[in-house]
């Protein structure tokens, strides 16, 4: 019955294509079939080289399957083509395209200037050169996951959506926001009725405006941003087998590896169970708190009611309107909290449970990784290296893309923030209140680079017999060029935001990385 089933879901997806979140149609339609099998094409070129069960699942294998991928974000996207291939975004999202390739860099993650005049940052205006320099200097997390993703559901031939449930917001609850979102039996309720405390309790609070019954993605009630996201997979969930939803700092790390395999290990692929999520990423435990519930929201992967029936919707819709205090309606993290509280709980049975990046979720995820706000140290994890590391992943999977058909070298997985390197941590522990808010006096600098923390500058310093000494400025963002190696200095002073020490002389050996070698204990630093 499976084969029989997809066909049908294929034909039902077809009839779709008018209603589809891109709003294309007619000839537009049409080339985005065409631009669809063209991606399949480049995907097999890819796959030629590769062993089962992985080309098995490659292709049109996997498009018959009817697969959707989902992006919320009310940010504007990067129009782009990759050179030398088909693969490109649709004209909705603007023209011209810039066209992308291994050397490609986006301007803003390099501090990039101005635009040539006043033209060019307004669309439609300007020459297409100034155009393509406004869009590029605009490229942030979400714009390079956004391109990354795009280019793996073509390759594949999945679906793929931008939904923007929320494209304007407002600062501060309102009453009228209040009564929305309120379920109906709490309406009579005096202790829900609107007050005083209740406004000055979410004054401040980030509030996109319900949808209405006649809006393609409505009905809705108001509620915080996170929850947006609900009304796109309700819709998607209706008219597609199986749906990821995955946030905006998430990416693919490995274009040419297909859904199906891991569909059919979470229990989805035959609509057996109708969730799968992973644990939270560490920050949250080490900080014991328990409001984020079991699973992170931002990569979901979800069967929809062409396989899964009706049941499907009503946990969204349980999902959408949990019963407790409405004012969770407009905090975080409680829409992730309703997912544990409500779905999970109701439904046991129906959702899969998968550690943090193996292979969902985290800054670590095998395939599909989360390049989350929170880190447990630095020196594993720092969310200020995100953009940088997702226009990395960008160029690794252009590299994927231009391999030739008769290449059997392996496939490089495009994980840039897992290189790792040791570095001798002598003395680094050592002085930390003396040290503390001093900056050094007549200074001559050996070098400037970029650190995780003190430690790792100590390190560096370490590592190199010419230095005697190290600055290292914690509020500068980690981007910068924060860890000043000194070869000199002849004393400190007190500075605020920075640390400053001198390098101590290990005993019996050499210093930096020679002196190491002689037993030094030794720190990894990612």
């Amino acid at each position: 019955l499976l084969p029989l089933l997809q066909r049908v879901v294929a034909h039902a997806a077809a009839a779709e294509r008018a209603d589809a979140a891109v709003g294309l149609g007619g000839e537009a339609a049409e080339a985005e079939e065409k631009m669809a099998l063209f991606g399949l094409i480049q995907l097999k070129a890819i796959l030629a080289s590769q062993r089962e069960p992985l080309a098995r699942w490659g292709g049109e294998a996997a498009a018959a399957l009817d697969v959707a991928i989902l992006m919320v974000d009310s940010r504007p996207p990067f129009a782009y083509e990759v050179g030398g291939t088909t693969l490109r975004s649709p004209e909705e999202w603007g023209l011209p395209r810039s066209v992308l390739s291994e050397r490609w860099r986006p301007t803003a993650a390099h501090g990039g200037g101005p635009a040539p005049n006043g033209n060019a940052g307004v669309e439609g205006k300007g020459t297409p050169e100034e155009v393509l320099q406004s869009r590029t200097e605009k490229m942030g997390t979400f714009q390079l996951a956004l391109v990354t993703n795009h280019i793996y559901a073509q390759l594949h031939g999945y679906r793929f959506y931008l939904e923007n449930p929320c494209p304007h917001l407002h600062i501060g609850v309102t009453e009228a926001d209040w009564n929305d979102a309120l379920e109906p039996s709490q309406r009579s309720e005096p202790k829900w009725a609107w007050r005083e405390g209740m406004q000055q309790y979410t004054n401040r609070d980030p509030v996109c405006p319900g949808l209405p019954a006649d809006h393609r993605l409505g009905p809705f009630p108001p509620r915080g941003p996170p929850w947006a996201k609900l009304a796109a997979i309700r819709y998607l969930l209706r008219r597609h087998a199986h749906l990821a939803y995955i946030d905006s700092d998430v990416f693919v790390t490995e274009v040419w590896q297909p859904l199906p395999p891991l569909l059919e290990a979470t229990g989805l692929l035959r609509g057996e169970r109708w969730i799968a999520a992973a644990e939270e990423f560490p920050p949250q435990k080490l900080r014991r708190d328990t409001r984020a519930g079991l699973a992170n929201s931002g990569v979901l992967l979800l069967a929809g009611a062409p396989i899964a029936g009706a049941g499907i919707l009503r946990a969204i819709e349980e999902w959408i309107w949990p019963v407790g205090n409405p004012t969770w309606s407009f905090k975080w993290p409680f829409e992730q909290n309703a997912l544990t509280t409500v779905v999970f709980r109701r439904y046991p049975r129906r959702y899969t449970l998968l550690k943090p990046g193996c292979p969902l979720n985290s800054p670590f995820g095998a395939l599909l990784r989360h390049l989350v706000g929170g880190t447990p140290h630095r020196a594993v994890y720092h969310p200020d290296h995100r953009t940088a590391w997702l226009a990395e992943a960008l160029r690794c999977t252009i590299r994927a893309l231009n391999r030739s058909a008769d290449s059997h070298a392996p496939l490089e997985r495009c994980t840039p923030n897992e290189e790792r390197f040791e570095l001798d941590s002598h003395g680094c522990g050592e002085g930390d209140k003396d040290s503390l808010h001093t900056t050094p006096l007549s200074p001559s600098v050996l070098g400037r680079l970029r650190a995780a923390d003190a430690e790792a500058c100590c390190g560096l310093c370490n590592a190199d017999e010419a230095c005697a000494g190290w600055t290292f400025l914690w509020k500068w963002p980690a981007s910068a060029l924060n860890c000043v190696l000194l070869e000199a200095f002849e004393g400190v002073t007190h500075y605020e935001g920075r640390v400053t020490r001198a390098k101590l002389p290990r005993t019996g050996g050499g210093a930096g990385a020679a002196g190491a070698a002689g037993g030094g204990r030794q720190t990894p630093n990612h």
